[in-house]
């Protein structure tokens, strides 16, 4: 039977694909990774690592072990969980749009406490890179973004909700006293745009060629906040998700405006492992999520 530490061993370095990497994650010495995943070849007859100067890649045999590895692993835990009747301190990893994790976790967070009190909940708002491979090798359980739909082998993916987006401009702009704005409105205006109205941005293109407008000054932003700050500063315009701009339009530090023709949507994605069995603590934070988006809840993220 494999030793089930030498399969964690294995994980973690397949996750970082550096034995370095693994032996300071486990606090191990460099010498003690490199003989675990020697150890744990030998037993299977196999090479699991390609070693290529300083880079480390899996091996055929490697990868596919990575499936088998973490169910047996997730096995252990849920195994320990159910001995110990819940006592046990469980960790929930979810990776998290900033924008959509101060919009939601507000109301989810008191919520799911309730719900999973003994949970250790590790909340990262980084980009997607790498998402792809930490949910594949468990760094990651749960992901909620806002952009396209994508598809990758081994994940799930669906669409929570369809986050309505609205054209922001500064107060003093002459669009401000409109409802909404049209391509033909945007002629000589810097456009700054934010990867989360990527999955929009062929309709917002085709509309401005159609019109015959072209696109002055794009600048591209992964935040939010940021684009905020420069259309408040009379930098350009943006198409932003309305929820994020809520208290500026309130405050009368933005106005928000309507996109005449098609209306301009951005999916909310759930996203996790397909085949990987949901945690009770898991299953929770997506009912959670799940209602949130799915209930009205959503524009009502302060009640």
């Amino acid at each position: 039977m494999m030793d089930l530490q030498l399969l964690k061993t294995f994980l973690t370095v397949a996750a970082g694909l550096s034995f370095r990497k693994a032996a300071e994650t486990l606090n191990y010495a460099p010498s003690t990774v490199t003989a675990q995943i020697k150890a744990l070849e030998e037993d299977l007859g196999i090479p699991l690592f390609d070693r290529l100067g300083r880079r480390v890649l899996l091996t055929e045999h490697g990868q596919r072990l990575l499936h088998h590895a973490r169910r047996m692993v997730d096995l252990e835990a849920e195994t320990r969980r159910i001995l110990l009747d819940g006592e046990a301190s469980v960790e929930l990893a979810v990776r998290i749009s900033e924008s959509l994790g101060i919009h939601c976790l507000p109301w989810v967070l008191p919520r799911f406490r309730g719900r999973s009190p003994a949970t250790r909940l590790n909340l990262t708002t980084h980009s997607q890179h790498g998402l792809v491979r930490d949910l594949r090798h468990g760094v990651t359980d749960l992901a909620l973004l806002l952009g396209e739909p994508f598809s990758a082998a081994g994940l799930h993916v669906d669409v929570l909700h369809r986050e309505r987006l609205v054209v922001i401009v500064p107060p003093e702009s002459p669009l401000a006293i409109r409802q909404t704005v049209h391509p033909a409105d945007l002629e000589g205006v810097p456009l700054i745009l934010t990867r989360h109205v990527w999955s929009v941005r062929r309709l917002i293109e085709q509309a401005l060629s159609e019109a015959h407008v072209g696109i002055e000054g794009l600048v591209e932003c992964s935040s939010v906040e940021i684009v905020k700050r420069c259309v408040m500063a009379g930098q350009g315009i943006s198409v932003v998700p309305s929820f994020t701009v809520q208290e500026e339009v309130r405050q009368k530090r933005l106005a928000s405006l309507d996109w005449a023709g098609e209306p301009l949507v951005a999916p909310v994605l759930l996203v996790r492992h397909e085949e990987r069995s949901l945690s009770p603590a898991a299953a929770a934070f997506i009912d959670l999520l799940q209602a949130f988006f799915g209930e009205g809840r959503a524009s009502e993220s302060s009640t």
